[in-house]
């Protein structure tokens, strides 16, 4: 395990200093300055500190800059202090003379930049198209549980190979044995085996009340070189995803949060905003079509509004072309069904190809909704579902979409079912605990697909 991390130190520190060398390289071809002999002693020293003061930062890992205590926040504090290091003995040093200021800024700025370019890079496509790429580490778990078996499913494809686990109890207390490893013996005997089998993670999966014992087992093995993780048991952990933070010297747990905080959030609303202004200009005689044929087909206005939740429940107007009849926006809605009459001919087309949908992109535009997001539903159906489905309301910490992970797995249209509802909030918060840019690029991608064949779009 030590020449694991050691290792992944030194690709990480050597990432940093070889970005913080570039760059400065970079910086000064763009400025149509020389790399000369002073930016060269720069950019090496430079690269020396980013070496040691970055390489405990993973390149790999989730940063989430913004955040409290994240990695990603970490990294600018420590890019921060670099510069000041940087500052400080160039002063001292009267190395000033040759050195453009304009340069140097564009360095500072470019740095930080470069590496979220890099990090999204790895964690969200190279890593993820080559998995084989990520260096694996044996690992063992102590008891068998919920919490047990759900990691040993999950974990085991992303960098951990299981060798087994250790419990005390019959499989006829636990639930039967975890699939897949083998049972290695009492947990009693697991620090001895750690050490003569060299393993380098252990995961204490033990339930709520037994914070004593977990101390005892986390003392043992300290006489080892494991890395030593402890995996609650319980519901409130399987809402959202839980992470670890420090704000101010203090260690929380996350329980449930919003996937853009920060630099994340800045990256999320420019790809909505980019995406939305295209789609609404390029698309400008379509709409008056679309207008046209509305005005044509029945009496009513073009545009339909409807109350909406959005991001932290907050009510906002979503617009859609009208392809019904009626407008209903009243405290009772009733959802549109296969054969509905309220539906129009034009709007019967509409829905099916999701045209009716089309003006949200100005929706989109305004700030109220994303591209790719939970889909919103009528503030009637809201305030139903918040009660009968536990957990509804965490979906509101991300704004509502015009597309969603729910919807392009066949959760889209009438929810006859409380079942079907509890699927779409499912997929719903599965998609903000796994967010990705790629995981939106995809889903916009199997939308387009899906319009022509989806056969619960009506």
């Amino acid at each position: 395990m030590a020449q694991s991390s050691a290792r992944a130190g030194l690709l990480n520190g050597a990432a940093y200093a070889a970005v913080t060398y570039v760059m400065l390289a970079v910086s000064c071809l763009l400025h149509r300055e020389t790399f000369a002999a002073g930016y060269q002693a720069t950019g090496i020293f430079a690269a020396m500190l980013a070496f040691l003061l970055m390489r405990g930062v993973s390149l790999t890992s989730a940063w989430q800059l913004g955040r409290p205590g994240s990695l990603g926040t970490r990294l600018l504090w420590l890019w921060i202090v670099l510069i000041a290091f940087v500052i400080l003995i160039g002063f001292f040093a009267d190395a000033s003379e040759g050195v453009s200021r304009r340069v140097l800024a564009s360095w500072f700025v470019s740095v930080p930049v470069t590496l979220v370019l890099v990090h999204v890079a790895l964690r969200y496509g190279i890593l993820r198209a080559f998995p084989s790429l990520t260096s694996r580490r044996s690992a063992v778990v102590l008891f068998v549980n919920g919490a047990s078996r759900k990691l040993v499913d999950r974990v085991s494809d992303v960098g951990y190979d299981f060798v087994g686990y250790f419990e005390d109890r019959e499989p006829s207390r636990t639930g039967g044995a975890l699939p897949r490893i083998p049972h290695l013996g009492a947990v009693s005997t697991v620090a001895g085996y750690v050490r003569d089998h060299g393993i380098e993670v252990v995961f204490i999966c033990l339930p709520e009340g037994a914070y004593d014992r977990s101390v005892g087992l986390i003392n043992e093995l300290g006489d080892t070189t494991a890395s030593i993780f402890y995996v609650p048991a319980g519901e409130i952990f399987t809402m959202m995803p839980t992470q670890f933070y420090e704000i101010e010297g203090v260690p929380v747990l996350e329980v449930i949060e919003t996937p853009f905080y920060g630099v994340d959030g800045l990256l999320k609303r420019a790809f909505d905003v980019v995406f939305a202004a295209f789609a609404l200009i390029a698309s400008v005689p379509l709409m008056a079509i679309i207008a046209t044929a509305i005005k044509l087909d029945s009496k009513g206005p073009i545009i339909f509004r409807q109350h909406r939740y959005g991001l932290n429940g907050e009510s906002f107007n979503v617009h859609k072309f009208r392809s019904m009849s009626v407008m209903e926006n009243d405290e009772k809605i009733e959802q549109v069904s296969r054969v509905d009459p309220r539906v129009t001919r034009v709007g019967r087309f509409l829905r099916r190809t999701s045209l009716d949908e089309w003006p949200q992109f100005w929706t989109v535009l305004r700030g109220d909704m994303s591209i790719v997001g939970p889909r919103p539903h009528a503030v009637a159906h809201n305030e139903f579902y918040r009660r009968a489905i536990q957990g509804y309301m965490a979906r509101h910490k991300v704004k509502p979409g015009v597309t969603g992970l729910a919807q392009v797995n066949g959760y889209r249209g009438e929810t006859q079912t409380l079942d079907r509802m509890e699927k779409r909030i499912e997929y719903d918060l599965q998609y903000i605990r796994s967010w990705s840019p790629v995981l939106d690029l995809k889903i916009i991608v199997l939308t387009l697909v899906m319009i022509f064949k989806d056969e619960n779009a009506y």
